[in-house]
């Protein structure tokens, strides 16, 4: 599964609970999350992130904005 390409306007702490997250940045490159890893999401930069382990992933997401505020946009890649 993946989240699909998509921007955030706002901070977003996450921790992975389980499994393995790929996050592509296009030319900036990918990152790779474990269970027991945090991260933060970069915000106004493209990415896509995906499962990329055998096993089911979940992550806890953080987003820090304010209420109205839109925390995810999708964008062409």
């Amino acid at each position: 599964a993946a989240t699909g390409w998509h921007t955030h306007g706002v901070p977003v702490f996450g921790y992975m609970l389980d499994g393995e997250l790929t996050v592509d940045y296009g030319d900036k490159g990918n990152r790779v999350y474990r269970a027991g890893e945090a991260l933060l999401e970069a915000i106004q930069v493209a990415h896509n992130g995906r499962n990329t382990g055998s096993d089911p992933m979940r992550i806890l997401a953080v987003f820090m904005g304010v209420e109205g505020s839109s925390i995810s946009v999708p964008v062409e890649p």
